[in-house]
C-alpha cells in the first residue's frame, strides 16, 4: 500500500511563515519563490484547487508526461497525498488605531510607576479590542529596579494566553543566556513590543506588527523603560531594534554595537527564537558576544571561562602543521 501523506494547511502555513520570520530577523529581506510553490501556497490556503491530473493508474496520481510512458518504464511513485481540502479563510476586520497615548507616570517608588504602567495597559480599551477570551493584555515581568531591560517582539498565542511576555521555549531560553552571565532574575525585566498580538491577515499565521500599532504602544514601552530606569536596554530582534530607533535597520549588519535610545545604550541582537530555530555553534557565539558587551557595560567582568563560551575547539596539530612549521 502505498504511503500516504496528510498535509495540514495550518500547521503547513504556520512552518512557512514561522521560517520567513526567522529568515527575516537574520537579515534576509527577499526570498525567490517559484511558480509551482505559490500555486501550492494557494492551494493550502483554499484560494485555488489542485492541478488537474491528466491520467491516473490504480487510484493513483500520474502526471502527464508520464503517462505517455509504457507502464513497465514509468518510475515507481514514492508518495501519494490525499487532495488538500478546501480551506475557507475569514479575513480579519482591522479597523485604523486612535493615536498614540500620552503617558505620564505618577510620583512614586520605582515598583510603584511601573505597577500604574501596567494598569493602564491591562485597562487600555483598545488592547483589551484586541483579545479574545481567554486572552489577556501582555505585561512585562521581572524586577522594578532591573538593570536591564529586554525589549522583545510581538507577543505570541502563548504569551497573550499568559499575559506575560516571554513565556515558552524563547523565554526559557533567554532565562539561561542570563544565568550563564551571571545576573539574576531581580537583574532583568523583560517585555514585548505590544500588548496583544497583531491580528493576522487570514485565520492562521504569524505576522509583524504595521507602523501604526507599534506607535500606539511605543508610549507603554516607553513608560516601563521610564519607571525601571535600566542602565541598558536590549532589543531582541527586528522588530524591537526598529520600533525603539524609528528606522528599517538590518538586526545581522548592527547587532554587536551599541546604539542609544532616548539617552540609554541599546544592544540590538538575534531573537532567541532565532537560536532556537539555528542551533550552530557560530550562532550562539554570536549572540553571546553581544551579551558579554552587556555585562560589560552593566560593570560585569566576564571571566575567561565566559570569554570563552561557544567558540569552536582548537584543531589539533597534524604533522602536516608540523611539517609547515618547519
Amino acid at each position: 500500500m502505498p504511503h500516504v501523506v496528510v498535509i495540514d494547511p495550518v500547521e503547513a502555513i504556520d512552518a512557512l511563515l514561522a521560517e520567513l520570520h526567522r529568515q527575516k530577523a537574520a537579515g534576509v529581506r527577499r526570498v525567490s519563490v517559484s511558480d509551482e510553490s505559490l500555486q501550492a501556497l494557494k492551494v493550502l490556503a483554499g484560494t485555488a484547487s489542485p492541478a488537474p491530473a491528466r491520467a491516473t493508474t490504480a487510484g493513483q496520481t500520474v502526471p502527464s508526461a508520464v503517462a505517455a510512458q509504457p507502464v513497465a518504464a514509468r518510475p515507481r511513485p514514492i508518495v501519494v497525498a490525499a487532495p488538500v481540502p478546501k480551506v475557507t479563510v475569514p479575513m480579519v476586520d482591522l479597523r485604523p488605531l486612535p493615536g498614540p497615548r500620552a503617558l505620564t507616570l505618577p510620583a512614586g517608588t520605582q515598583a510603584e510607576r511601573l505597577a500604574w504602567v501596567h494598569g493602564q495597559i491591562s485597562q487600555c480599551p483598545v488592547t483589551l479590542e484586541h483579545l479574545k477570551a481567554p486572552q489577556k493584555p501582555v505585561l512585562g515581568v521581572g524586577a522594578a529596579e532591573a538593570k536591564i531591560l529586554f525589549v522583545g517582539e510581538a507577543p505570541t498565542l502563548e504569551e497573550v494566553e499568559a499575559g506575560r511576555a516571554f513565556v515558552g521555549p524563547a523565554g526559557e531560553l533567554l532565562r539561561k543566556i542570563v544565568a550563564a552571565t551571571g545576573l539574576s532574575e531581580k537583574d532583568i525585566y523583560v517585555t514585548s513590543l505590544m500588548g496583544w498580538r497583531p491580528e493576522p491577515p487570514t485565520a492562521y499565521g504569524k505576522r509583524p506588527p504595521n507602523a501604526s500599532e507599534v506607535a500606539f504602544n511605543l508610549p507603554y514601552l516607553r513608560a516601563q523603560i521610564e519607571a525601571i530606569q535600566p542602565q541598558v536596554i536590549v532589543a531582541l530582534g527586528a522588530q524591537a531594534f526598529e520600533a525603539l530607533i524609528q528606522a528599517k535597520r538590518t538586526i545581522t549588519q548592527e547587532r554587536g554595537r551599541w546604539h542609544e535610545f532616548e539617552g540609554r545604550p541599546l544592544m540590538p541582537t538575534f531573537h532567541p527564537n532565532y537560536l532556537l530555530h539555528n542551533s550552530s555553534l557560530t550562532a550562539k557565539r554570536t549572540v553571546w558576544e553581544d551579551f558579554l558587551l552587556v555585562m560589560e557595560k552593566v560593570g560585569l567582568v566576564p571571566t575567561e571561562k565566559q570569554r570563552g563560551f561557544f567558540l569552536a575547539p582548537p584543531r589539533p596539530v597534524t604533522s602536516d602543521d608540523e611539517d609547515v612549521d618547519a
